[in-house]
């Protein structure tokens, strides 16, 4: 349970990593093997120059330590057989056997030190070649005698001073190797260790390199969705998201504008409904009230003028009887339509509500506009209605008219049109009246 509950936290915490987070993660995966090539470049390293090349010093350290004694033991011995020529005391022979116990002894430790290199072969028989030899001579020397009288003794001289040439030219040899050797290897360990500090700094470098250029063309591609989704969510849908790298983004943030271009339009058609009349097809009371009150402002900060139309079809509602609800509204489609196509492209005609329309006029003086409302009035009387079964039908509008400008400052415009549409009402009705 506590293992399932573990994996869980894990699964929860990395699936709360932001995408800057997943991409440095996901590049140092990457980059992954490159660390361990370079670990184990150094290990073999480590495992095929640096140890096999120490064992080497150490082999050639025991090799000449070795050398280095037998030259002592050689000097030793041709003190011991020297003294045993001349006084025949027993005390050399002693020394003597001494010295060729270590001699021995370092002869087997140069075999063992040598025993991996064949090229030492040779020289190792012709050391034990001369070693033999050498034995053979000084057990030829006789005690009492003259050591530069005696053949014997001038032989073991001769010998062992051939043995010490031998093994001082091996010694020097082994020297001069043993030096090259690690100044060669001591330049490769010196070319390895750059290396491997190369390598891991390239790696650094490119890692550094590719998270920066992944920044650069993924994060900020990332970051404009993010600011255009943030930009939708207010409300604002000016602008489209510029990504064109990576293509997966880039194929987003087309989609996204598509869809963004879509909400626009859709917006723009909810706009159009919410302030458009369904039956008449003309602008709504909504659209009404807020054009006018944006007329009202232009009139009382820059001295503009204005006039209004309020409009009100006669015996409506006897008309609605009469012929029915369908031939009431056919009556209201056509009425508007006259309406319409009265006044000028520049006047904004709506329905105002049931069957009274209004209609602004800007930039209209008091005649304009009475002259406007008359010929409202007459495109009303002159078309008539035509019902749906084909009948004509007469119909009529009663027109007030209404003026706001600087001269006038009452601001209640439309209860002024509403007074004068009252006034031709009760005047008998198919009339333009103004309120004075």
């Amino acid at each position: 349970m506590n293992a399932q509950g573990d994996l869980g936290q894990l699964s929860r915490w990395l699936r709360g990593l932001s995408l800057r987070a997943w991409l440095a993660l996901g590049f140092m995966l990457a980059l992954m093997p490159l660390f361990a090539i370079t670990i184990y470049g150094y290990v073999s390293y480590d495992r095929t120059i640096a140890t096999p090349f120490r064992d080497v010093l150490h082999n050639q350290h025991r090799i000449l330590v070795a050398l280095e004694r037998m030259q002592d033991e050689l000097w030793n011995l041709n003190v011991a057989v020297t003294d045993f020529s001349e006084s025949g005391a027993e005390d050399y022979r002693s020394s003597f056997e001494s010295s060729e116990r270590e001699v021995a002894v370092q002869l087997a430790e140069m075999e063992s030190a040598t025993s991996e290199y064949s090229s030492f072969a040779p020289i190792m028989q012709s050391v034990e070649q001369q070693w033999g030899e050498l034995l053979s001579a000084a057990g030829k020397v006789q005690a009492g005698e003259p050591a530069r009288a005696a053949p014997e003794l001038q032989r073991f001289e001769a010998v062992i001073a051939e043995s010490a040439k031998r093994i001082g030219t091996i010694a020097e040899t082994m020297r001069l190797q043993s030096e090259q050797s690690h100044e060669r290897a001591l330049k490769a360990m010196r070319q390895m260790e750059v290396f491997a500090g190369v390598a891991i700094a390239l790696a650094l470098i490119f890692a550094i390199a590719g998270i920066y250029v992944i920044d650069r063309a993924l994060i900020a591609s990332t970051d404009k969705l993010v600011e255009g989704a943030m930009r939708m969510a207010k409300g604002e849908r000016k602008g489209d998201i510029d990504v064109r790298v990576p293509p997966e983004l880039a194929s987003v943030a087309n989609a996204f504008n598509s869809m963004t271009l879509q909400i626009k339009r859709n917006e723009e058609a909810l706009a159009t409904a919410a302030h458009t009349d369904g039956l008449t097809g003309l602008r709504n009371r909504l659209d009404f009230d807020e054009v006018l009150a944006d007329y009202l402002s232009l009139a009382q900060e820059g001295g503009k003028h204005f006039a209004l139309l309020m409009i009100d079809v006669d015996h409506f509602k006897l008309f609605n009887d009469s012929y029915g609800h369908l031939g009431g509204d056919e009556a209201l489609r056509q009425i508007a339509a006259h309406v319409a196509g009265a006044v000028r492209e520049t006047d904004r005609v709506y329905r105002y509500g049931g069957e009274e329309f209004a209609v602004i006029l800007p930039d209209t003086r008091v005649d304009g506009a009475l002259m406007l409302g008359e010929r409202v009035r007459a495109a009303v009387e002159n078309h008539g209605v035509i019902l749906p079964n084909g009948d004509h039908k007469p119909a009529t509008v009663s027109v007030g008219v209404s003026f706001y400008g600087p001269a006038k400052s009452h601001p209640e415009i439309v209860a002024s049109a509403d007074e004068a549409l009252y006034a031709a009402k009760h005047a008998g009705r198919n009339l333009v009246r103004l309120k004075s």
